[in-house]
């Protein structure tokens, strides 16, 4: 009895100090917990200790438990027990989660978890009368009684059990800890219990009973209570239990799960899991084989077949089938290690002990690599096949089948909040971040920082980081409190929270304010918050100097601070500063067509806080560009007004003649600071869609005197060649004129006897074609050639019935295109859409106008592509991938990469386009 006293004031001092010295760390409610406890230590402001006796077996493994069915929950741990029979539910559809447990309820639950958890029916401990059962169901006393036989109820009283009594989570820790002391774990052990040394992380435990205070701590420590995991929604650690709160549902669900993790419960047939603690890359990954009956009771002496496969998932390599493709048997890529024959039950495969258990094979887990394995029962003989056989189960562990495991070596973090402005409360001695991030009271900004490798951007980074918070508060009345919470590693990310308290003061208290500056470190409690080995990628301890950190607003990069100023003010648009509008479009390019297409061009106006903010005029401004270079602006299209979100929307018609672009901007007329600022037109980059419209066709030329290309063939850059025509008539005139004509009827007139320069005079002379460079003329044979950068010229004819050279009769025996001319042609990158597998492209030809002069015309083309295509980035990567196709297209911002393609379809081609960008 001393020897229990001293612990217990122990314990109690340990609570006193623990209390006096630390703050409260945030929480948020029903936060998912990571598998993984952070480690943690006893100090001021870092009350993070970790579950001594976490568990890695379930008993419920991977989806074996099927979902209950109810349709007020869909907790994986209602459906655990409701696999195993310990609830039915309220009814057939509903669970209660939020409701209470009463005392018999909760016999009824730890009664029926006797049978898969191997506690024997009845216990030696005689049985009480009590006096206050008789109204309840047969079910309920034959739970009370075994209990008392175990001595895991003794009463309220001697003679009294409160059957309808609510339970509370103090009384349900006693309930669970003494059937957890009766119990044993898959291997016939006794569970741990780690209770009177300190280690746990409530602080409102110490006026509880005894027995309470010490099942709470070792539960605590088994995992199965709120212990101090680092939460998936960035909460740190809880520091209060509820003790005199009742218990609901969905607690006990959770908790009874917990225990029954720590016991040979499994689901009934044969099932296998991992039992490492560690299973990423490198480790030996060792599993576990249980066989249960139909009742959850464990199953001895049974043979187990068991087979695996260490599959190689590098990209490039094929993958290997385990099974043959018709039959469904094993093939040569598994392997076996216990037992005899392949995928045969036999008398040589392993069998069961007396708790239904067999330690299975271990594999190494790695890179690149997915382990499987496959367990099977049945009767001796019996061959496994794949979809067939019956009592099976499969598991996989597997490692990033696109890349390589690294480790971190820079670290990226940017907080939402693009638009809002900043307050700076750095006078103050608590606060040292010079741009607070303003939010409104009550809301939550999160930071993310994301997890880099400089050198291989592809490859994954490896799991086990983690980040530490270190939080300082203050509100404008000069309170100050301390606080951290260490948040998890989810793929390559940490997602930190802000969360603004409410104003709690009455009216409209201008002055209130409140600050919640991070300090984040890569860290954790115990240990340094990061793989084995694995350097710091934020080099914490001094200003970042290993990474190459992207601060956003509100993020000092300098101290890895980031933080938020919270007030409540009235809402008003921002004005002047810049970022605080926005324009874009619908989309970027719209198929020319006759009627065109309805696009919407958007504006929208943020407050203080980044929030869209109503009543802002906004006029908007286009300048439509066609495809000859002519300009039309239109400096007031419509003065909208922003409605509550900010927005204000037209909608109107583009692409409906002429080609080229529609370019959008908000045009500020004056100097009234609810009209929404200048916004200027932008193209389109991989950072921004821009506000540039582009009318595009399916590369079809739509400048004078080009041929229609089809929508097959060569579309690239070509360089201007002259076109050469040879003229030669049948005689040579001696006397009169005659003339050259082209199909419009517009004719050059020359006299029987012109040279050279009277024939270039008459032929330049001819509206509707280019002017010439140089003529030759013999009187009966011609050579025209053509100016550069007028393309393919019309051919010239004769005109008998106009000519006075003494006949009517046709003279010209041909017009010969001896050279064809090729007007000047550049294809450049405009933008990609990986949505819709479309790159934008333009295309500006020079070549003769209808006048004859060169001019160069602008038209936008879409052409379309799929991973069937030949798709090349540059020189540099010939062959690429759909995927590094777009990854490449999405860094083009030049507006000068050139393109090349040839372009089929599968009607009048291969259907496999060539394309060449950059």
């Amino acid at each position: 009895m001393l020897t229990n006293l001293k612990q217990r004031s122990a314990v109690l001092l340990t609570m006193a100090v623990l209390c006096a010295t630390v703050a409260l760390v945030p929480h948020t409610a029903g936060a998912a917990a990571s598998v993984n406890p952070t480690a943690g230590t006893l100090v001021p402001n870092d009350p993070h200790i970790a579950a001594a006796n976490a568990e890695v077996m379930k008993a419920c493994p991977g989806s074996s438990a099927a979902a209950a069915g109810f349709t007020d929950t869909t907790s994986t741990d209602v459906d655990c027990i409701k696999m195993f029979g310990i609830t039915q539910g309220k009814d057939a559809t509903t669970y209660d989660p939020s409701g209470t447990v009463s005392r018999q309820d909760m016999a009824r639950f730890i009664h029926r978890m006797f049978v898969p958890a191997g506690v024997a029916a009845a216990g030696t401990t005689a049985l009480p009368t009590f006096t206050d059962t008789a109204h309840v169901a047969a079910d309920g006393l034959a739970a009370i009684n075994a209990l008392a036989s175990h001595g895991i109820t003794t009463g309220m009283t001697a003679t009294t059990f409160s059957p309808d009594t609510n339970v509370t989570r103090a009384q349900m820790a006693a309930f669970l800890s003494r059937f957890a002391s009766i119990a044993k774990d898959h291997a016939g052990n006794a569970i741990a219990s780690t209770t009177g040394d300190g280690t746990y992380n409530y602080t409102d435990i110490a006026a509880v009973t005894f027995e309470e205070h010490e099942s709470i701590i070792r539960l605590y420590n088994l995992g199965i209570t709120d212990a101090c995991v680092v939460a998936a929604t960035g909460a740190g650690c809880d520091t209060t239990y509820r003790p005199a709160d009742d218990i609901t549902r969905a607690e006990m669900a959770s908790m009874v799960t917990g225990v029954l993790n720590h016991t040979n419960a499994r689901p009934a047939g044969v099932s296998i899991q991992s039992s490492s603690v560690n299973t990423t890359a490198g480790n030996s990954v060792t599993v576990l084989i249980s066989s249960r009956n139909a009742d959850f009771s464990a199953e001895a002496n049974v043979l187990v077949d068991e087979f695996y496969q260490d599959h190689n998932d590098t990209p490039g390599v094929a993958a290997v089938a385990a099974f043959h493709s018709v039959l469904g048997t094993c093939s040569t890529a598994t392997l076996k290690a216990l037992g005899g024959t392949k995928c045969v039950i036999d008398a040589t495969d392993p069998s069961t002990d007396v708790r239904g258990n067999i330690v299975g094979s271990p594999q190494t887990s790695g890179a690149y690599k997915t382990l499987n394995w496959w367990v099977h029962t049945g009767a001796t003989g019996s061959q496994y096949v794949d979809g067939t056989t019956a009592d099976t189960h499969k598991l996989s562990v597997s490692h990033g089948a696109a890349s390589t495991l690294v480790d971190a070596t820079s670290i990226d973090c940017a907080q939402a909040g693009a638009y809002a402005l900043t307050t700076n409360k750095s006078a103050s001695a608590a606060i040292t971040d010079q741009a607070s991030i303003n939010t409104w009271a009550g809301q939550t900004r999160n930071v993310v920082c994301t997890l880099k490798a400089a050198a291989t951007p592809t490859a994954t980074i490896k799991s086990g980081y983690s980040m530490k918070a270190t939080t300082v508060t203050l509100d404008n009345l000069g309170n100050v409190a301390h606080s951290s919470a260490y948040y998890p590693q989810v793929g390559a990310t940490f997602t930190v929270p802000m969360t603004c308290p409410a104003d709690t003061t009455a009216g409209a208290d201008v002055t209130w304010f409140s600050v919640i500056e991070h300090t984040l470190t890569i860290n954790a409690a115990i240990g340094n918050g990061r793989p084995t080995g694995a350097a710091d990628p934020m080099n914490a301890a001094g200003a970042g100097a290993n990474s190459t950190l992207v601060w956003g607003t509100g993020i000092d990069g300098t101290q890895e601070k980031v933080s938020v100023h919270c007030d409540d003010a009235p809402r008003v648009y921002t004005g002047a500063v810049a970022g605080s509008e926005t324009l874009s479009v619908s989309a970027n390019n719209y198929a020319l067509s006759t009627a065109g297409t309805l696009a919407t061009i958007t504006a929208t106006a943020y407050d203080q806080y980044g929030d869209g903010v109503a009543g802002s005029t906004v006029r908007f401004k286009r300048t439509a560009v066609d495809s000859a270079g002519t300009s039309v602006v239109t400096a007031a299209v419509a003065s909208l007004i922003t409605s509550s979100n900010g927005t204000a929307s037209l909608s109107t018609v583009v692409c409906a003649t002429g080609g080229g672009t529609s370019a959008w901007e908000i045009s500020d007329a004056g100097t009234d600071t609810s009209h929404m600022d200048d916004i200027s037109v932008s193209t389109p980059t991989h950072l921004t869609e821009g506000t540039t419209i582009y009318c595009t066709t399916d590369n079809v030329s739509n400048v004078q005197h080009t041929p229609n290309s089809a929508t097959n063939g060569v579309h690239s850059a070509t360089s201007s060649v002259s076109e050469v025509q040879t003229i030669l008539l049948d005689r040579n005139p001696t006397v009169g004129s005659f003339k050259l004509c082209i199909a419009t009827g517009v004719c050059g007139t020359i006299a029987h006897d012109g040279d050279n320069a009277a024939m270039k005079t008459a032929i330049d002379g001819i509206t509707g074609i280019g002017t010439t460079t140089s003529v030759t003329w013999n009187g009966v044979t011609g050579a025209i050639t053509w100016a550069a950068n007028t393309g393919d010229q019309v051919a010239l004819t004769f005109d008998a019935n106009g000519s006075t050279d003494g006949t009517t009769a046709t003279a010209m025996t041909s017009n010969t295109e001896t050279t064809k001319g090729v007007a000047l042609r550049v294809v450049t990158f405009v933008d990609d859409d990986p949505a819709n597998n479309l790159i934008i492209t333009k295309k500006v030809t020079t070549e003769s106008n209808s006048a004859g002069a060169p001019t160069a015309g602008t038209t936008y083309h879409r052409h379309t592509y799929d991973s069937t295509d030949v798709l090349n980035v540059g020189t540099t990567t010939l062959g690429a991938t759909e995927a590094q196709f777009e990854a490449a297209n999405a860094l083009i911002q030049d507006g000068a990469s050139n393109v090349s393609l040839t372009y089929r379809t599968a009607a009048t081609g291969s259907g496999i386009s060539y394309f060449v960008i950059g």
